[in-house]
């Protein structure tokens, strides 16, 4: 053991930034908020004990507290304005900070004095993202118009997707549509995005160069995702390395064109310097997104290897990019972006980081590369599926088939014809962007037969925080762990065994957790039983909790309906029996006045779950709160929002009193 560990602290550093945001990783999952004061000290104390202590394990320990502290920090930094409540549409006078286009809506970024949706709320600027359907502001404009206001929902289940979360690091307070609204204050337009949009009129343009997330239309993404290129509408490291190297390409001919600049320096030079402010100037048009950022942020390493004459793709590389991205955000650790993209690129460095160059004959240059596709879309495809179960809960069945047939187009038609088309289209020519549209047409056709194909997405069971973490874990040691050089086979091979007995567990835990039997939202409003491993609720609708439904039909592995089941309920009074346990649902106040003392002395009653917080001195065990699921056995798992970036409503209070 000893010398498997000689052998590791060469590869010290590619592990630093794994252990910083598994630190930070634990801060942002955490059900409350950790009781600390002055994390920044903290977070500087810590950075101290890494600089003085050269023990591995100390400084590892030093590490993670810093990812720790430094996620702590810098949510306390942030402290985006919130809102805690909805509002019914209400008259409200801001300004456009930003326009965001969809498919079927304008997205505008707009921001508002507190106090005009509710005069007790501090008087603070709030940014409030609004949809409109019709027509669309430039950015400066001023808008007056009635608004309807939803406060950020918070997860629903223990892994899933915290939307108020996500808007506290975007810095937003709220959400809502336009029932109506007038520009009051027009502003020229001189925002380069937003003035490239108008000019192109098309979707692609909007995607892949100006880096809009939802202009797809909903059903062509889903037939994307489930053929396994959904990636192509997120720009990132596809992207970047098709503009670099056209770029490159470009450069390189037109210097080397010029004896005076060839004979004084090699060409590639000042052709890497040309390419990287086109990148550059490309990261600032698609919006600066995480997934983008670190596509140019591995460019950037590239193209300084290359000047220096060092080692160009690189593990270390990629380790560096990894902490520069936490360094700005540690919030992008959460991002399913953020981590589709670097399990791609640490899995492909790994992969091909021994190839070496070998000269071959035409056809067997055809041949290595229709190998290297394939390859490339395989070893892609293993690394970051675990993530795309975890995230979206189904396996694209058919994606490497997607990949090898349908990226080539993408990479050699649809890509550079639609930026040379928008281009064109800057000086009213739209000649080529509609012929890149029917090449799209053609390329969405192939992507829908594929998706056709029978099992082309499968639906998977929920996976826990706990299964992807030692599936990372697994992928780590096979990646960074360096192979002794050693006669003993098992020692020789030790990061394939400390690999395989990583995912086992996970995988052990995965197949054989359980579905919860019973749902409920923090204010208990909305409920959710499981009959038969088919949910019902105690409401068809719910606006308030509106993504509940999504997110429990998700967690339960089901398929959402078109119309949800309702569950029967007397007059607000709900019984559920299992073979362990049995509950009771009040969701009224009349429910509970006339019910609470009988249920509290009923033995066979384990639970009460009600829509008012009850105290009762007979029952105070049987009583639940917060948000909550119960499995089979009776374990209870509480969804407890209470973090910075949770400001919810109080729930009401009843003060019936059972004896």
């Amino acid at each position: 053991m000893k010398e498997i560990l000689q052998y590791q602290y060469k590869n010290v550093f590619l592990w630093a930034p794994f252990i910083v945001a598994f630190g930070a990783a634990l801060y942002f999952s955490l059900e409350s908020e950790p009781n600390f004061h002055f994390p920044i000290i903290i977070t500087a104390l810590v950075c101290g004990i890494f600089y003085k202590y050269k023990n591995v394990l100390i400084r590892g320990v030093a590490l993670f507290l810093f990812g720790f502290f430094y996620a702590m920090s810098f949510t306390h930094i942030i402290n985006t304005p919130q809102i805690n409540d909805s509002f019914d549409f209400v008259s409200v006078n801001g300004v456009v900070k930003d326009v965001d286009f969809t498919s079927d809506s304008t997205r505008v970024l707009l921001s508002i004095n507190a106090q005009q949706i509710d005069k007790d709320l501090p008087n603070k600027n709030l940014n409030i993202r609004v949809s409109i359907k019709d027509g669309f502001p430039d950015i400066g404009d001023t808008i007056n118009g009635k608004v309807k206001i939803f406060h950020p929902s918070s997860k629903y289940t223990p892994n899933g997707f915290d939307f108020a979360r996500w808007a506290y690091f975007s810095n937003i307070s709220g959400t809502g549509f336009f029932k109506d609204y007038e520009i009051i204050k027009t502003t020229p337009t001189n925002n380069l995005r937003t003035i490239i949009h108008n000019k192109s009129v098309s979707v692609l343009t909007d995607a892949l160069v100006l880096g809009y997330k939802k202009v797809i239309p909903e059903q062509q993404n889903t037939i994307w995702k489930s053929v396994g290129v959904g990636h192509v509408w997120s720009i990132s490291g596809f992207h970047m390395t098709l503009i670099g190297g056209w770029l490159f390409a470009l450069f390189y001919l037109l210097f080397r064109s010029i004896p005076y600049i060839t004979k004084r320096i090699p060409a590639k030079y000042p052709a890497i310097i040309c390419a990287w402010i086109g990148l550059l100037f490309y990261l600032y048009v698609s919006g600066i997104s995480v997934a983008t950022l670190r596509a140019f942020l591995m460019a950037t390493l590239v193209f300084a290897a290359t000047l220096l004459g060092r080692g160009v793709l690189s593990l270390r590389n990629a380790a560096l990019a990894f902490l520069i991205i936490f360094l700005i955000n540690p919030y992008a650790v959460m991002n399913v972006g953020f981590q589709l993209s670097f399990a791609a690129i640490f899995g492909l460095l790994w992969f091909f980081g021994d190839t070496q160059y070998v000269k071959r004959t035409q056809i067997k240059r055809i041949w290595h590369y229709l190998c290297l596709l394939f390859t490339t879309a395989f070893i892609a495809t293993i690394f970051t599926l675990p993530f795309i179960i975890a995230h979206f809960g189904y396996i694209p069945v058919y994606s490497l088939i997607g990949n090898v047939i349908l990226l080539p187009i993408f990479s050699v038609l649809i890509m550079p014809l639609v930026f040379l088309g928008t281009i064109f289209a800057l000086f009213g020519n739209h000649f080529i962007l509609n012929i890149t549209n029917n090449i799209y047409d053609f390329a969405l056709t192939i992507a829908t037969h594929i998706s056709n194909l029978p099992y082309a997405n499968l639906s998977t069971p929920n996976m826990s925080n706990t299964v992807l973490i030692f599936i990372i874990i697994g992928f780590l040691f096979l990646i960074l762990t360096i192979k002794p050089d050693s006669k003993n086979i098992y020692v020789k091979n030790i990061n394939y065994i400390l690999c395989v007995c990583c995912i086992s567990i996970g995988m052990l835990i995965y197949v054989t957790q359980e579905k919860p039997l019973f749902y409920a939202t923090t204010d208990h409003e909305l409920v959710a039983f499981n009959i038969n491993n088919k949910l019902q609720f105690n409401k068809a609708r719910a606006s308030k909790h509106f993504f509940a439904f999504t997110s429990w039909y998700e967690f339960n592995n089901e398929k959402q309906p078109i119309k949800n089941t309702r569950y029967k309920c007397d007059h607000g009074f709900c019984v559920y029996k299992t073979p362990k346990w049995n509950l009771v649902y009040m969701q009224n106040f009349t429910a509970i006045l006339n019910n609470m003392e009988n249920v509290c002395k009923d033995k066979s009653i384990n639970y009460i779950v009600t829509t008012f917080k009850t105290k009762s001195s007979n029952c105070y065990g049987k009583i639940l709160d917060n948000g909550l699921m119960i499995y089979p056995n009776g374990k209870i798992i509480e969804i407890i929002n209470q973090r910075p970036w949770h400001n919810l409503p109080e729930q009401k209070t009843d003060q019936t009193m059972a004896h």
